[in-house]
């Protein structure tokens, strides 16, 4: 199972070794682990190689994998150069403009864009409540335009909340965070609920 942790690696550590991230499997401790196999992720301002931390449960035994809160699940970009895509698309900009501006293949950001759209309601539905669950006297969160822009805003209006509430961190790291990486991933997995 992956988890989604903070980008601080040292952070991680002392969080590990003193107990404190729970499994969310049984709610028992989690001890390091080894560490998963070396990956090269393209970020803003290019490659960057990391090795996830691999945990076990001191509890029931199960195993997880810590990812950093810049990734999502299966994607060899960074949310933050997939949320500058969505963004751009948002705006109204096409597959290939968003790849322009992103540095990206079109074909790669043609991609984020179908699964997103396929997603954008149930996307748009899972932040605006967690924008409510995390600020209730927030008010509703207005139409953008389109489906996109809509889901796009609510990721915005969320992220904020959980900043304001939680503690600060880059807008399109709170959409990892609750989704538990999955933003965009192929399957129905379930995410992380408010």
């Amino acid at each position: 199972m992956v988890m989604i942790v903070g980008s601080d690696s040292q952070r991680v550590e002392h969080d590990l070794a003193s107990g404190t991230i729970g499994c969310p499997s049984c709610g028992g401790s989690l001890g390091s682990w080894g560490f998963a196999r070396w990956r090269v992720v393209r970020a803003e301002g290019g490659p960057l190689a990391l090795r996830p931390r691999r945990t076990r449960c001191r509890l029931c035994r199960s195993t997880h994998v810590l990812l950093p809160d810049a990734l999502l699940v299966r994607r060899v970009d960074t949310v933050a150069v997939i949320g500058a895509a969505l963004t751009a698309a948002a705006a109204g900009a096409g597959h290939r403009r968003a790849a322009e501006r992103v540095g990206r293949p079109a074909s790669t950001v043609r991609g984020w864009l179908r699964r997103f759209r396929t997603a954008a309601a149930r996307v748009a539905a899972h932040f605006a409540a967690w924008a409510h669950r995390l600020d209730p006297m927030l008010v509703a969160i207005e139409p953008a335009g389109s489906p996109v822009a809509d889901a796009v805003e609510a990721v915005g209006v969320a992220a904020r909340a959980a900043s304001l509430g939680l503690g600060p961190r880059p807008g399109w790291s709170w959409a990892s965070v609750l989704t538990v990486g999955g933003l965009l991933c192929n399957t129905n997995s379930p995410w992380l609920a408010p």
